[in-house]
C-alpha cells in the first residue's frame, strides 16, 4: 500500500500534504503547512498510520 500522506517542501518550512486531493492535510482546523522537517516526518507517519488502519476519520 502506498502511503497516503508525504512532506514537500514550502516557503516556511515542510507542508504534509494529501496524495489523494493535492492538498495540505488539515487536522483540528489548522493546514500543516510551515512546520519543521522533523514535524512533517512525524506528522506524516502518523496520519499514514490510521490511513492504513482503515480510520476514516476527518481531521477539520
Amino acid at each position: 500500500m502506498t502511503d497516503r500522506y508525504r512532506i514537500r517542501p514550502d516557503r516556511e518550512g515542510f507542508t504534509v500534504y494529501d496524495l489523494w486531493t493535492g492538498e495540505a492535510a488539515v487536522i483540528a482546523m489548522a493546514p500543516q503547512t510551515g512546520l519543521s522537517r522533523e514535524d512533517a516526518d512525524h506528522t506524516a507517519a502518523l496520519l499514514n498510520l490510521r490511513a492504513r488502519r482503515g480510520e476514516r476519520a476527518v481531521f477539520q
